[in-house]
């Protein structure tokens, strides 16, 4: 452990701008708050949990030791997001706290589009609702230099301007399985620009196929949560919601808010993994390996 006590997170900052989802704030923090108790059975410190403002973002990096600092960006509407952050703040995080100080960040979701030099999403066209539309667009802030695609669970009707159902989802990080909230993630696609890259979580084949995807899309499908190198910085992107659980999903209203929206509700409330399983396995399959990094 005193190994690798150096390299533990004390403090970690959660973006609160504009663009991020209120709610994925709050439950992004909570967890953290959740982890810490976690951590203490472990030994390891506990951090210190703190969220800031758009304009407050750079001053609050600044004034934190990167090598002891974790970014979190939760998930929002990527295209939202990405207005949220200014040349000044793309270029600072990506070339001073990632590249040159050794900072960590971790995104969810459309965050994790957002951060990715392209993404692609299948979507459909709030002008023509009915028909389905193939978005690419090219990142401002291109920290992982691979392709972000989705959404795994595409709306499977005409009417609905989603473009994506909610799921229960498995992942695995190849020794345990977890089912975990994804709505409207897909996965990420690897290339060859030399860019150090581990894939932390995946899809199992079994829910790839479920999920209606051929045995040619099956490996490329299934990168689920990787991790980064990112000049002297690591970034965690994943595509679930390890935050939400069975008593966030109230089956009932959602069916009276959301009518024909295609996710079922009640299924995703009975197969959600426990709060115990959820948090024991973003721990150990994603936030340590990248505190470890």
């Amino acid at each position: 452990m005193s190994a690798v006590a150096s390299s533990f997170f004390k403090h970690i900052i959660v973006y609160s701008g504009p663009g991020s989802y209120g709610d994925n704030i709050v439950k992004q923090i909570g967890m953290f708050d959740v982890l810490n108790e976690y951590r203490k059975k472990e030994g390891r410190p506990c951090w210190k949990v703190s969220s800031v403002g758009q304009q407050d973002l750079i001053p609050s990096l600044q004034a934190s030791n990167p090598k002891e600092t974790l970014l979190v960006i939760p998930a929002g509407q990527s295209s939202h997001l990405e207005a949220d952050f200014s040349p000044e703040q793309t270029a600072y995080i990506q070339h001073q706290f990632l590249g040159l100080q050794g900072g960590r960040l971790y995104a969810t979701c459309g965050a994790s589009y957002m951060l990715s030099a392209t993404r692609e999403y299948n979507g459909l066209s709030v002008a023509h609702p009915d028909q389905r539309e193939l978005c690419i667009k090219k990142s401002l802030f291109p920290l992982f230099e691979g392709t972000a695609k989705g959404p795994l669970c595409p709306y499977p009707g005409k009417q609905y301007k989603v473009g994506f159902y909610s799921d229960a989802v498995a992942v695995t990080n190849g020794k345990e399985t977890c089912t975990i909230y994804l709505s409207g993630g897909g996965s990420f696609f690897l290339n060859e620009s030399g860019q150090k890259v581990d894939v932390l979580v995946k899809y199992p084949k079994s829910e790839l196929i479920r999920l209606g995807k051929s045995p040619e899309e099956w490996e490329k499908w299934s990168n689920a949560a990787i991790l980064a190198k990112v000049g002297e910085g690591t970034i965690l992107l994943s595509m679930f919601h390890p935050y939400y659980g069975s008593k966030d999903i109230d089956a009932e209203t959602y069916e009276r808010a959301f009518p024909g929206c295609g996710t079922n509700w009640r299924a995703v409330k009975a197969q959600l993994s426990s709060l115990d399983d959820r948090m024991r396995f973003v721990l150990h399959s994603m936030l340590h390996p990248l505190e470890d990094s």
